[in-house]
């Protein structure tokens, strides 16, 4: 009797594990998509493609240097209410309470303008990355959940109980591309459930050269608590040099730049570029000394022994992706810019110092002076030339809205996504974006993105013309 049940037993679990290896087999699985994503072809990878099919003159300039600035101090602070295409009322509120909830500003802000915080209203912001932690279900690389010794180290450097009543700030300048953390850690959490590259402590990169507000220091004082042009958080203390808010302001927005167009841009201490002093990510600029026919002569920020500001003269070959000032505002400028970051991995919030597709369009649209913040709903209505559609609107309806946009000068989008529209081609519509999302083939592969990548506007995803709720052209 014995050996029959053991038998019994036996066949039983091999049924079962038969079972879930053939069901697991029958699964849809999820593999990494191409880089050419039909129906877009090998010739639509360039710039240039697009670029020799704009109607009229693609070096026409859009905004001059002045209009960019009249065109800043108007849609900077601009506040997200109007009527649809329909004239019905809108409002998007909500979405900048809920932001602001995060630590991301809505509105670009100028740290050294601050003069004093309430204690209580930074313990507010403070507290909402601490109840994240305590209370979240995250895991790590590993997919193993994040245990309470790990929980608790964090919450310890937060230094929560040592906020004072009223906090003066002090003011620094980012000597390096530096990721903005919810907490003070460099560890990286993982929402249950969710994409594993999208690391749920990341809030927004921050290009080497911006100015910050310190508001708090963690227990061992290597990390800072700020606020920033885009949002509030903690970077490492080393990436921060401290000084007078002039002196800051003057390397931060000095009168001669140059401007990093490229994804990544290294500065070294002589034009042999035998040692590396810092990198500058698309959207940095640093001070303009000189140039010479090999390259630019520049101001570098640097943090001191004791941690206040120095500088040190650094030098940027010339053909490494940098222009001398801002670029100016065209269709060719601003196409070529976005190709210049194609296949770049999808970085959510600026994971790995990557971009995401809002973080995408405000460091492409920086290079030219642009100032956005790093919220789609900000980019989307950076203009007042915008299509507002309505839920369940036809895509005959946005298509034809398309028809009559620019190329390149032209962003399409939702509350949740956002993208640079590039043309038309075979009835085809185009864009380029920092691409998070999935699609699946015909027998059920999902196939991830997760890349800056041209696609059609009826793929799947972020880029479905279906999903667009705005389309907007930046120009007067």
């Amino acid at each position: 009797m014995k050996k029959i049940v053991y038998i019994f037993v036996v066949c039983l679990l091999f049924q079962i594990v038969f079972t879930l290896i053939t069901g697991a087999q029958e699964q849809p699985k999820k593999v990494p998509a191409p880089n050419i994503i039909p129906p877009a072809t090998e010739e639509m990878q360039t710039p240039e493609f697009w670029i020799s099919r704009i109607e009229g003159n693609p070096d026409r300039i859009i905004l001059t240097p002045d209009q960019i600035k009249e065109f800043n101090g108007k849609n900077l602070p601009r506040y997200l209410e109007g009527k649809d295409i329909d004239g019905n009322p809108f409002t998007f509120r909500s979405i900048i309470k809920r932001r602001n909830y995060f630590g991301i500003h809505h509105h670009p802000e100028d740290p050294l303008s601050m003069r004093l915080v309430s204690g209580d209203s930074l313990r507010t912001g403070i507290k909402r990355g601490r109840d994240f932690v305590e209370r979240s279900k995250i895991s790590d690389r590993r997919e193993l959940p994040f245990s309470p010794e790990m929980r608790k180290e964090i919450i310890d450097a937060i230094d929560f109980d040592a906020i004072p009543v009223t906090v003066y700030p002090r003011y620094g300048i980012l000597t390096a591309n530096t990721l903005c953390r919810r907490v003070p850690s460099h560890l990286r959490a993982y929402n249950v459930n969710r994409d594993w590259w999208v690391d749920a402590f990341q809030r927004r990169p921050l290009e080497t050269g911006m100015p910050v507000a310190i508001l708090h220091m963690s227990k061992n004082r290597d990390w800072y608590y700020v606020n920033s042009e885009i949002a509030f958080g903690w970077i490492p203390a080393r990436n921060v040099a401290v000084g007078p808010a002039k002196d800051i302001r003057k390397l931060s927005a000095p009168d001669d730049f140059i401007m990093a167009t490229a994804h990544k841009v290294p500065v070294f201490t002589d034009k042999e570029s035998s040692v590396w002093i810092t990198d500058m990510y698309q959207g940095s600029r640093l001070e303009l000394l000189g140039k010479t026919s090999e390259g630019y002569r520049v101001n570098v920020p640097f943090r001191g022994g004791n941690g206040f500001l120095k500088t040190v003269e650094g030098w940027v070959k010339s053909d490494t992706g940098v222009s001398a000032g801002f670029q100016p505002f065209t269709q060719r400028n601003i196409i070529d810019t976005a190709f210049k970051l194609l296949y770049r991995p999808y970085g959510g919030g600026g994971t790995d110092h990557e971009r995401d597709c809002d973080g995408t369009v405000r460091t492409v649209l920086k290079t030219f002076g642009i100032f956005t913040s790093s919220i789609t709903t900000h980019e989307l209505y950076y203009t007042d030339n915008v299509y507002k559609f309505p839920e369940n609107t036809p895509k005959e309806v946005k298509y034809k809205c398309l028809d009559a946009c620019d190329p390149g000068i032209t962003l399409c989008g939702f509350p949740g996504h956002i993208v640079f529209y590039l043309g038309k081609v075979d009835g085809n519509y185009y864009v380029i974006h920092s691409n998070g999302y999935s699609y699946h083939t015909d027998d059920g592969t999902e196939m991830g993105v997760a890349r800056v990548s041209v696609t059609d506007t009826e793929l799947e995803g972020g880029g479905h013309i279906d999903r667009f709720t705005e389309i907007s052209t930046i120009k007067p």
